[in-house]
């Protein structure tokens, strides 16, 4: 049997070009082993200060969500630049990097993650990554699925008994929170009626292959999902009632409760709630094309990034599910003003996202990314820290979404502790965007957008500090990561 599995990957890397290419010894100076594309290569006042060898970075965490409460955790990456010597040392962020991910939440979230890369593994014209995440989110949001949902948050007010909109969303959950008296005798609350509960295990793996010197990049990819979701209807809770008495009240259905049993689902063909702890697999392949002239992946300073990316999952394959996704997604980077050395910036950047999920079987929580393959992990939407950030995550979801990313990255100061070289700078930013029931809704009314202030730590270049602070019409929100956006 080993033999036979040997001799399929041989095959298949012969195919593709793959084998021929790892047999190439360590290039010397000044020599690379097949071309890349001169606007790949890292500029001249970057690589004055790109480290050599082995290194680690990383930082503890702490964090406060509004959702979640306070949280701890941390980050630890672990980078291998080899030397100046290796020609790829000036066209790639690393050669290898190793990101291990732990955090914890007052909530009881938990999330474990790996993460690896390798661009131009054993000098080919390969790139593999590799990840791994485990999570339990006991507050998984969820505030609807359509166009209708992109209205100002709307409910009964519990003291005054009429429907009303709240204008934020801080006062929206204290409302959601009070304990009413049912004529049964017992309390309900809704505390957590945008809530459910969520387990989830992903194991992804992704090659890419380079064409035009590193311009063009063909990627494919499997992904094999293990979710599992649970409401909190019928749950008890100690909450407040109108007049400050603490009781202990029972939870009326959730919103998806709701949209479950009136049909919502049905109409989008969505499933996958599995309303215990049991898990449904997502078997998925995924495939995309790229095109790619940013001059320094984690921060670049000038370029384009084209993306289409497709995701197809069906039951022939050993998945519970059956549908397609896509997306095409557009960024621009330019450098608008250069100072000291070129070591400062102030840097434009955008990106335009357009995404679709249609089949007979859905997933419904793959409504939550416009695609998980992308190349930054994956854009979850339409509100969080990595799409409209001034408002609450997947505070809009639909078949069809679109996004736009607005950035000014400016980097003022730069200097070194030891042997570690830092730079800070300030990202002012506005997102804005909308969701659709169906490609042929698309128009440019009813588009939601935040505007929002972030400050960026880059350490060792490689690795980016973000912690980012959006504001819209609900309220506001602060955001600490790694990595931009996008």
């Amino acid at each position: 049997m080993k033999c036979k599995y040997t001799f399929l990957f041989t095959a298949l890397f012969s195919t593709f070009g793959f084998a021929q290419q790892v047999t190439v010894t360590e290039p010397t100076e000044d020599q690379l082993p097949f071309y890349i594309d001169p606007s790949k290569k890292i500029p001249d006042a970057e690589l004055e200060d790109k480290k050599e060898g082995f290194f680690m970075t990383g930082v503890p965490r702490f964090e406060f969500d509004p959702i979640r409460g306070f949280g701890i955790g941390g980050n630890a990456f672990l980078f291998w630049n080899s030397t100046k010597n290796d020609p790829f040392f000036e066209y790639t962020p690393y050669r290898h990097r190793l990101n291990a991910e732990f955090f914890i939440f007052q909530n009881g979230r938990v999330r474990y993650a790996l993460n690896y890369d390798a661009p131009y593994l054993f000098n080919s014209k390969w790139r593999w990554r590799a990840d791994a995440v485990l999570w339990e989110d006991p507050n998984a949001q969820y505030w609807g699925i359509g166009r209708a949902y992109l209205k100002p948050l709307t409910f009964r007010d519990k003291r005054t008994g009429q429907d009303r909109e709240f204008h934020k969303v801080s006062d929206y959950e204290r409302n959601l929170e009070l304990a009413e008296l049912s004529s049964d005798g017992n309390y309900y609350t809704d505390i957590n009626y945008n809530s459910m509960i969520q387990r989830e295990q992903l194991y992804n793996l992704l090659g890419e292959r380079v064409l035009m010197g590193g311009k063009l990049r063909l990627m494919f990819g499997y992904e094999a999902l293990f979710t599992s979701f649970s409401s909190y209807q019928g749950q008890r809770f100690k909450v407040p009632t109108a007049d400050g008495h603490i009781v202990e009240a029972k939870h009326n259905p959730t919103l998806i409760d709701k949209q479950i049993a009136d049909g919502t689902w049905q109409r989008f063909n969505l499933t996958g709630f599995t309303g215990d702890e049991s898990y449904r697999f997502t078997s998925m392949i995924a495939w995309a094309l790229i095109y790619d002239t940013r001059d320094f992946e984690p921060d670049p300073s000038k370029g384009v990034f084209l993306q289409y990316s497709h995701e197809y999952s069906d039951r022939w394959f050993g998945s519970y599910f059956s549908f397609n996704k896509f997306m095409l997604q557009a960024q621009y980077i330019a450098t608008l003003h250069r100072w000291r050395r070129d070591k400062n910036r102030i840097t434009f950047a955008g990106l335009a996202a357009f995404g679709h999920i249609f089949g007979s079987r859905i997933n419904f929580i793959e409504m939550w990314d416009l695609s998980s393959q992308a190349e930054a992990g994956g854009i979850l939407v339409l509100g969080g820290g990595r799409s409209i950030r001034g408002f609450r995550e997947a505070r809009f979801l639909a078949p069809t979404v679109t996004l736009v990313n607005l950035e000014l990255r400016t980097r003022f100061y730069d200097f070194t502790i030891g042997k570690q070289h830092f730079s800070i700078g300030l990202t002012p930013f506005y997102d804005f965007g909308s969701v659709f029931d169906a490609p042929r809704q698309l128009s440019f009314q009813k588009w939601v957008g935040a505007p929002g202030i972030g400050g960026r730590i880059n350490w060792n270049q490689s690795t980016i500090m973000r912690l980012d602070y959006g504001i819209s019409r609900e309220g506001s929100q602060f955001f600490f990561g790694f990595g931009h956006i996008f």
